[in-house]
């Protein structure tokens, strides 16, 4: 029992130890520490003497000193500075484990390592890891129990380990779905590195994309609803001055809006008309928030948010933090009544495109024409490629792309629409955004990625803002279909437990009040009406319930089958009205049933018992029904007043 408490107490440390490392955020050379962890236990476990105390307290000492350096000139963040400590600190203490205390102080930094490891990662793997130190944590309990109160008892251990580690697990759901959430989520520091994107910020390299759409990282999950058409442009933000070298964003002016009626709401619109999209946005280094055109209103769980005068959204302090959203987009070009003069703004040296522009649309009067007719000059005669040379030292990129290389990606093919249409006296301004994704048939959702990053044009039409993409289409492939279910997994788990809110928490309450007629939690700031009294009854009955079945299975398993029958004989006696004190000692417990006329049963139930408990008699089957029916016969039976 106490080789098997070990073992535990080893999974343990290591959990939270590994569940640092799959974070990806400690130094690696720090993470070697998790090899002297496993010596550490190694040594214990193969009965060798633990290290001398001064050395334990040297090597603390050191750590301690190296901490104070971490937080002042390495790390620079005191969350990571404390996990490289804890992880210090428990491949220490693996040398010195003498005592139970020793064993908790390794295990409350596991509970340290794993409580940073949740701000910074949310992946399925911290979940399992997480699960294996809960079932780890409660068998250590469970044999420490048994070690302490009866170490030389033969316990089938398995069995009550499975059945309250069951239960444990049980309560932990339980209490994951009742616990409170609290609103503004997304405020205050991210310690996850956000997946790094490009074209969402106010300046933007000119050929910035060629290596992200090589990228097959995940950026995002969309559950569409049924109003939903293709073709797909999650749109970011829009860029609108371009000085030959990069872009940038220069007109727009960001207005706050605030929530109301539960929802940010940036326009009127039909909700049973509106195109619904749950998005599952990773964690990545923009505030923008991704949706189709036009977005009419979000459903985030933020204070505010803010909105420039090209329709981009961005979401204060939600860098590097994962989110999960609701837009309601309605499909409708958006009104173009200001628009000022960067939209026709084109840098120098432009005469040449400005020539190219004026062939190209040579016959045409209207602007949707011309238009048009540059789009379909663009996919027609280039060539879609990542592989772009250097331009020549007397020509700029957009130029090259145009009269030289004729080779480009989205970026190129974008530029080039937006200074031809410029120079046809069109207001235009480039947008960049994510175009399409993938379908995975397992979870009826779509994937994003790093790959599906975008640029299209929007262009001034009838005074409204019309989406043109003069990009031709590129056949990307099919993902295989075990990454596909594997990816269900993972959206399943950032939509049920890293995503899961009050409303979710409504629902259940809802679903389990409904059938007694009752409306469940209107709201989770727990409104006491007759729904939430009842609701929260429940939950409170089923805890109180798992904790009792654990109470109890922990008494009940402290003793072996022969020495709980006789506990409960004891008890069925008592209830007769017989004296029993804590130190009878069977005979005397006879002598005083014999007085009550149940002599006899109880005389062959103590035979028994004695021969079993202290005369290494084995138990049969039949012997165990035995017991049992003496000790229902014995319930029955009448005592002498």
């Amino acid at each position: 029992m106490q080789i098997f408490f070990n073992v535990l107490t080893a999974v343990i440390s290591l959990t939270g130890c590994i569940s640092l490392f799959i974070s990806g955020e400690i130094n690696p050379l720090i993470s070697l520490a998790g090899v002297a962890l496993c010596f550490g236990y190694y040594r214990l476990l193969t009965g060798m003497p633990q290290a001398p105390k001064w050395s334990i307290s040297l090597l603390s000492l050191i750590t301690l000193l190296m901490f104070l350096i971490d937080v002042a000139a390495i790390s620079d963040d005191y969350l990571l500075s404390v996990a490289n400590l804890t992880i210090f600190f428990q491949a220490i203490k693996s040398f010195d484990l003498r005592e139970p205390w020793d064993h908790l102080q390794v295990g409350f930094m596991s509970v340290l390592q794993l409580v940073i490891t949740s701000e910074l990662m949310r992946s399925i793997a911290f979940g399992i890891l997480f699960m294996v130190f809960l079932i780890a944590l409660v068998g250590a309990i469970i044999l420490a129990h048994f070690i302490k109160s009866s170490p030389a008892a033969k316990i089938q251990v398995g069995k009550i380990l499975g059945r309250i580690s069951l239960l444990t697990l049980l309560l932990t759901c339980i209490t994951f779905v009742v616990i409170p959430r609290v609103s503004g989520g997304i405020w205050g520091k991210a310690h996850q590195k956000g997946i790094r994107t490009v074209g969402f910020s106010d300046k933007v390299d000119f050929g910035s994309f060629g290596g992200v759409k090589l990228d097959p990282t995940i950026v995002m999950r969309i559950e569409l609803g049924g109003n939903s058409r293709g073709p797909y442009y999650w749109r970011g933000m829009t860029l609108d001055y371009f000085d030959g070298v990069s872009w940038r964003e220069a007109a727009s002016r960001k207005s706050l809006i605030f929530r109301r009626d539960g929802i940010f709401a940036l326009m009127p619109f039909n909700r049973e008309k509106a195109v619904v999209q749950k998005i599952y946005l990773e964690p990545v280094d923009t505030d923008v928030i991704f949706g189709l055109s036009e977005i009419a209103a979000i459903d985030i769980n933020a204070r505010m948010i803010n909105l420039d005068g090209a329709g981009a959204v961005f979401v204060p302090y939600k860098r590097g933090k994962a989110v999960f959203y609701t837009v309601y987009s309605i499909d409708e070009q958006p009104a173009a009544d200001s628009y000022n003069r960067l939209y026709l703004q084109a840098p120098p040296r432009m005469e040449r495109i400005g020539r190219l522009a004026r062939s190209v649309t040579a016959g045409i009067s209207d602007d949707s024409g011309k238009a048009l007719a540059i789009e379909r000059y663009l996919r027609e005669n280039y060539t879609y490629s990542l592989d772009t040379p250097k331009p020549p030292a007397d020509m700029t990129s957009i130029e090259d792309f145009l009269f030289h290389s004729k080779r480009g990606y989205c970026e190129h093919y974008a530029t080039a629409m937006v200074m031809m249409l410029r120079l046809a006296g069109i207001p235009s301004r480039i947008v960049n955004g994510f175009y399409g994704g993938e379908q995975n048939a397992f979870g009826g959702y779509t994937i994003v990625r790093q790959s599906d990053a975008h640029s299209w044009v929007e262009a001034v039409i009838g005074g409204r803002w019309k989406r043109f993409d003069p990009t031709p289409a590129v056949y990307a492939g099919n993902p295989s279909q075990v990454s596909l279910y594997l990816d269900m997994l993972r959206m399943k788990w950032n939509r049920y437990v890293v995503a899961f809110s009050a409303a979710d928490q409504r629902g259940i309450m809802r679903f389990i009040t409904v059938p007694f007629g009752l409306h469940g939690l209107p709201a989770f700031r727990i409104k006491w009406g007759a729904g939430g009294v009842f609701a929260v009854g429940v939950m409170g009955v089923a805890i109180a319930g798992i904790l009792f079945a654990v109470l109890r299975a922990l008494k009940g398993g402290r003793y072996s089958f022969v020495t709980s029958e006789y506990v409960r004989l004891r008890k069925v006696l008592k209830k007769k009205g017989i004296e029993i004190s804590p130190s009878q000692t069977p005979m005397e417990l006879l002598s005083a049933a014999a007085k009550a006329q149940l002599g006899e049963k109880v005389s062959e139930f103590i035979h028994m018992y004695e021969g079993h408990r202290f005369g290494n008699k084995s138990l049969s089957a039949r012997e165990k029904a035995r017991y049992q029916l003496l000790l229902s016969q014995i319930k029955k039976g009448k005592v002498r007043q």
